[in-house]
């Protein structure tokens, strides 16, 4: 008996009704309470029944044998439901981080004499109706036998799952699931309660190609391993880069090659004010396939697991030994490959190999066997640069930069005496070297999300604030304050990630309190917007500001040419002169760490390896997440690896299931229908879609799509002129006898870009004109910030983009 696969987001069938949920429970709440008078509550939920339509009765299910073919026939089919709704709620509940396995027994006990009570009240109501109407005897007899077996044969249906010996053993079976594997790294002696025994030290694997095989299956989620995004000209993904296109492998057409990338980070798995808070720690190895477009990574269920190990383990004996499955996996798939039968591409031979591996700069360099102390020299992967260097060296050319043969010399070198540590930064040879096509040197990775939103950021913006509070008094911390308040209370975009509020500052270089990634980010975003009319338009604080505004906003950017990359290049060059300008010298003077150095190589990363989002580590930091709640929630440290690895497999076979991989689906929460007519945007409805005034459509306030949340009232970028074109929502709307969802959108007339406020300045136009456009359509699947701005008594209206946008349209 198997699980079938269910389809989400769950659909309301109801008449016109266009809802979808991404739970079940959702889904029966909006019955409930929408169409509680309706004759049917039809459900557009695919299956996730069991294959097998024989039931096994040691594993709790009933015999057959005494029935009527056609109750045998009609009683399998309620009961197959039974049983498939039953296996999907177990496994969201072994999916989630947050509930313990323990206590599912409990639930499906609780659901069984749930079904048994309600059977054994329709049965004794149902006779006494009969009795009640003045039935025959023989008849309500007749009856109550039939009721009686009926009863039986839905009684407990759930207790094949009933035990965690079952689930397991259910779930395990199940084709798409994955389970981790133990990897012995070696043994000592352990002396508990006085006697002495054998430990294994020991990491969970979880099989590459295993996974791959999984996610294969799912024919949405090969198509859009197939589609091709290149468009000439563009560089929009790592197959656009130089890595790929000079790659051994990924850059013969005539293979199915798969690119994976791989991230490393350290994990604490306790709460850190507890004492022996570090004896759990844990290393945390993932991957993701490059050949997914960079929004469909950033979903979890694309986040794949490769390896746990504890960290105590991993400096013991190092990352030759967590890693060598991995390594000896991929030198078999580069060279040999896997094969299959998958939908779209029939027969054929999967290739996979290691393209780059991404982490924070500790982490990276301590993987790729560099050394880990960036207050030394020769800290960068990239290049040979000293601490001297960075402060006044700003283009890559001024460094000696690293290669494959400079690095054999620095591994020699450390071989041949036994009492260096390193040798220009190099402390060993990386295992990762042993696979085909991939090296050290040519790992054209850096992460953007320590180095400039948990680096560069906080450090500049706390000069920035310093200087304008102190120096020239332009503002205060307790304005900047309350008009974050104010200003986090009139957007609807963002609204998460509001920054707490700023602690005075007694030296630049340092901002207290420390906050999140992403509230760095916003904080540097709407500053303009926040305290712009207050501050002079020629203050040199105020111009590094704009600079700094515009030079993150460029490396974010999921689109670049190549003469953008030229400007970067001259960009960070100029932004750093003026940092050391402005700040590198006085009192308070502040250098430039080394993150400012990695600055400069990210240029020739964008030409390698494709636009900077593809590689930062926010997604797989914000995936640890799973593995903290359930080791909070599990409470069993004996094998904390093995536990956490075989929770995040069911979790991750729940999303096959549920294809939560593939994310072009809309949601609708809440849906209407009305006359075409009755709207302001009647007229371009009917254009449009070629109905009559007096049809009806389906409209809707709020949707979600993969991430993205929109509702009436957001802004978006629709398209392009000589300037970006953007519109408000005004709703959502959707034809009876469709699935699509389109956005009615009034445009707006852009009117320039504003550098002082870094945003642009735009007009609502009267009448509305409005304009029907996909989801697809958009130039930015982002919803943009548009604030109301009173300037010299007159209202104006700013736009701040994410990030710097291309249009791919």
């Amino acid at each position: 008996m198997q699980l079938g696969e269910i389809v989400y987001p769950v659909k309301c069938c109801q008449g016109m009704c266009k809802s979808s949920f991404g739970r079940v429970f959702n889904l029966i709440r909006h019955l409930y309470t929408y169409h509680t008078g309706d004759e049917r509550h039809d459900v557009g939920v695919l299956d996730f029944s069991c294959s097998d339509a024989n039931p096994v009765t040691e594993d709790g299910c009933i015999d057959y044998s005494g029935l009527q073919p056609a109750h045998v026939e009609l009683d399998r089919t309620y009961l197959a439901n039974l049983r498939s709704e039953g296996a999907a709620m177990v496994a969201g509940l072994r999916a989630s981080s947050s509930v313990p396995y323990s206590v599912i027994p409990g639930v499906v006990d609780c659901v069984n004499s749930m079904i048994s009570s309600t059977v054994d009240y329709v049965q004794s109501e149902t006779v006494k109706f009969l009795r009640d109407a003045g039935v025959s005897s023989s008849v309500v007899a007749d009856v109550d036998v039939s009721l009686k077996r009926q009863r039986d044969t839905l009684n407990e249906p759930l207790q094949f799952l009933s035990t965690r010996y079952k689930q397991d053993k259910y779930f395990d079976s199940h084709p798409l699931a994955v389970k981790p594997e133990t990897v012995i790294l070696g043994q000592r002696y352990e002396t508990r309660s006085g006697v002495t025994k054998l430990v294994y030290d020991s990491c969970q694997y979880v099989s590459v190609e295993a996974t791959l095989r999984s996610l294969l299956v799912n024919a949405q989620y090969t198509s859009m391993l197939l589609h091709d995004r290149c468009i000439p000209g563009l560089i929009s993904d790592c197959w656009d880069g130089l890595l790929c296109k000079r790659h051994p492998l990924f850059g013969d057409p005539s293979k199915v090659g798969i690119a994976i990338q791989i991230f490393y980070d350290g994990m604490g798995t306790t709460n850190p004010l507890r004492g022996q808070s570090s004896m759990h720690n844990m290393g945390v190895f993932y991957f993701v396939v490059k050949n997914l477009p960079n929004y469909a990574n950033s979903c979890f269920s694309n986040v794949h697991l490769m390896s746990l190990c504890y960290a105590a383990d991993l400096k013991t004996y190092g990352y030759e030994a967590v890693l060598s499955k991995f390594v000896a996996e991929m030198q078999r798939l580069s060279s040999e490959g896997f094969v299959g039968d998958f939908p779209l591409l029939g027969t054929r031979t999967i290739y996979v190999s290691l393209l780059q591996a991404s982490c924070d700069n500790l982490a990276l360099n301590g993987l790729l066997g560099f050394i880990e102390s960036f207050s030394a020299d020769y800290f960068c992967t990239m290049c040979y640069a000293t601490q001297a260097d960075i402060q006044h060296k700003f283009y890559e050319s001024d460094f000696e930069l690293r290669t494959v043969e400079k690095h054999s010399k620095d591994i020699a070198c450390i071989s041949s005496s036994s009492r260096q540590v390193h040798s220009r930064g190099v402390k060993f040879d990386c295992i990762l070297n042993k696979i085909p096509g991939f090296h050290v040197t040519q790992n054209f990775s850096l992460d953007i999300m320590h180095i400039i939103l948990e680096g560069i950021i906080p450090t500049e913006l706390s000069c920035i604030i310093y200087y304008l509070c102190n120096a020239h008094r332009e503002v205060t911390l307790s304005q900047i304050s309350a008009r974050t308040h104010t200003f986090w209370g009139a957007v609807n975009v963002e609204q998460s990630n509001k920054p707490p509020e700023l602690n005075p500052i007694d030296k630049p270089g340092h901002l207290y309190p420390s906050m999140k990634a992403v509230q760095a980010w916003a904080l540097l975003k709407y500053l303009p917007l926040m305290i712009g009319d207050i501050v002079p338009a020629s203050d040199p604080h105020w111009l590094f500001l704009s600079h700094l505004a515009e030079l993150v906003d460029l490396l974010f950017s999921p689109v670049f040419t190549v003469g953008m990359v030229s400007y970067l290049r001259e960009l960070i060059a100029d932004h750093m002169i003026m940092f050391i300008d402005l700040y590198g010298s006085g009192e308070k003077a502040v250098r430039l760490k080394p993150k400012h150095h990695l600055l400069v190589h990210l240029p020739t990363v964008i030409l390698q390896s494709g636009p900077l989002v593809g590689m930062q580590c926010l997604r797989y930091e914000l995936k640890n997440s799973f593995f903290k709640r359930s080791s909070h929630i599990m409470c069993n440290f004996s094998n904390v690896c093995q536990t956490l690895a075989y929770r995040h497999q069911q979790n991750s076979l729940f999303s096959k299931l549920s294809s939560c991989s593939v994310r072009d689906a809309v949601i609708v929460g809440r849906s209407s229908h009305g006359s075409v007519g009755d709207y302001e945007c009647a007229d371009v409805l009917c254009s449009h879609f070629g109905v009559e005034k007096t049809d009806d459509m389906c409209f809707a306030k709020r949707v979600q799509r993969a991430s993205m949340t929109y509702v009436v009232g957001h802004h978006v970028i629709v398209g392009t002129d000589e300037d970006l074109i953007f519109g408000k929502i005004e709703m959502f709307v959707c034809l009876p006898s469709s699935n699509e969802w389109f956005i009615v959108v009034s445009l707006m007339k852009t009117v320039g870009f504003n550098a002082h406020y870094h945003s642009y300045s735009v007009e609502y136009i009267c009448p509305k004109i409005f304009k029907i456009i996909s989801f697809d359509a958009l130039v930015d699947h982002h919803p943009v910030c548009c604030y109301k701005k009173v300037i010299e008594c007159k209202v104006q209206y700013f736009v701040r983009l994410p990030y710097h946008v291309v249009s791919l349209h």
